[in-house]
């Protein structure tokens, strides 16, 4: 059984001035890495993002990545029986929609399935497409796993949880299955199907204090119930899931030592939820002697921080917090689900500044009930 996983290339429209982050695909790796922990060891990744400083212009698109010609002739190339097409994000499902549709010209019988945010969020409008055979929402490798197992034996969708698919032109939807919940029986990702050097930036950039750097992710979920954040939607559940401090870092010194990472970018949605836990990953970061840095772009939360706390990630190589503020207003905050004190949030970033770390806040402006007041208090927040 050949299977082919596709993060897809990525087009910008318009006025549209962003450049799209090329960072290895984690989730790809994962599944990757699941699968062949059960027994399938031809498992293929492409990045589709490759070449990566190419961008194919017209008068109102620019294109990242490989050619509607190059993307037939590699598909073709892996033969595969499976193909699976990550869709993460809404602003470019059009281009996955679009290799999915460039598969099926090749071999109209190879199931096509869609996986990732964009399509656990919306499967039903991805199953418009009739290039697509099904749509694995929320966690993934199990599901997969039940997918590859189902057309090896030529079985029926009906009996795989956790996908949506079409019969007779109406769209199913399968029970839920449970989450996986210890989470270190997962394989690290499955870095070594994709060059590694291809996403190590030769050079220290403006965010990063070492090189090179990497991305991983030591939890899965948020316990909050942000309004406006997609992972509850992504994960069905306001369940957080974490991996255990030893295996956390077990992964941080094998990529330190066999691909000389000296930096890892955790991108958990709520990486501090459980301090103790962190203190541990960091009480293993030192006792192992690892001379390495990370950070927390995704946000921390600052509710279960304190100074011991951010002198215990300091001393193990955190330099640089991220904190999720999001709005410098009070009643604002209430409104979307951080009812948490901002008095404690000043006095976490003002400790993190005086013993040398790194801070970045992150706003949202342009909430319903929001007026100019309101706003105003964001940027008097974000003049700590």
């Amino acid at each position: 059984m050949k299977i082919l996983l596709i993060f897809p290339p990525s087009t910008t429209y318009g006025a549209d001035p962003s450049n799209p982050v090329i960072n290895l695909p984690l989730g790809l790796t994962y599944l990757a890495g699941y699968l062949r922990k059960h027994g399938y060891s031809d498992v293929h990744i492409l990045d589709a993002m490759f070449p990566k400083d190419r961008i194919i212009k017209t008068e109102n698109t620019a294109r990242y990545g490989l050619t509607d010609e190059e993307l037939f002739k590699v598909i073709s190339e892996y033969n595969a029986d499976i193909v699976g097409i990550s869709c993460m994000y809404t602003v470019h499902s059009s281009d996955a929609h679009n290799v999915a549709r460039i598969v099926k010209e090749i071999n109209s019988n190879i199931p096509v399935i869609f996986g990732g945010a964009h399509s656990s969020t919306f499967p039903e409008l991805v199953l418009k497409d009739k290039n697509v055979d099904i749509v694995a929402y929320s966690e993934g490798e199990e599901t997969l796993l039940d997918i590859v197992r189902t057309v090896e034996q030529n079985g029926h969708y009906r009996n795989i949880k956790q996908i949506y698919y079409r019969m007779d032109d109406v769209v199913m939807q399968n029970p839920n299955r449970e989450l996986i919940d210890d989470l270190d029986k997962i394989p690290f990702p499955a870095r070594d199907l994709l060059d590694i050097n291809l996403y190590l930036d030769d050079k220290v950039g403006q965010y990063e204090m070492r090189h090179p750097q990497t991305t991983m992710i030591t939890s899965r979920g948020c316990p909050q119930n942000c309004t406006y954040c997609t992972i509850q939607q992504v994960w069905g559940t306001k369940k957080w899931r974490a991996r255990s401090p030893q295996n956390v870092v077990d992964e941080m010194e094998h990529l330190h030592k066999e691909y000389g990472i000296q930096e890892f970018a955790w991108m958990d949605a709520a990486a501090g939820t459980r301090k103790k836990r962190i203190i541990e990953i960091c009480d293993e970061i030192i006792r192992r002697k690892l001379d390495i840095r990370w950070t927390t772009p995704n946000g921390i939360a600052h509710w279960y921080l304190d100074e011991k706390t951010l002198d215990k990630m300091k001393a193990a190589g955190c330099y640089r917090i991220t904190f999720g503020i999001e709005s410098g207003n009070v009643e604002t905050r209430k409104s979307f689900g951080k009812p948490f004190k901002l008095e404690q949030a000043t006095r976490m970033i003002k400790y993190a500044n005086k013993i040398g770390m790194w801070t970045i806040c992150t706003f949202i402006f342009g909430f319903p009930n929001e007026d100019k007041n309101a706003v105003e208090d964001s940027y008097l927040t974000n003049s700590i």
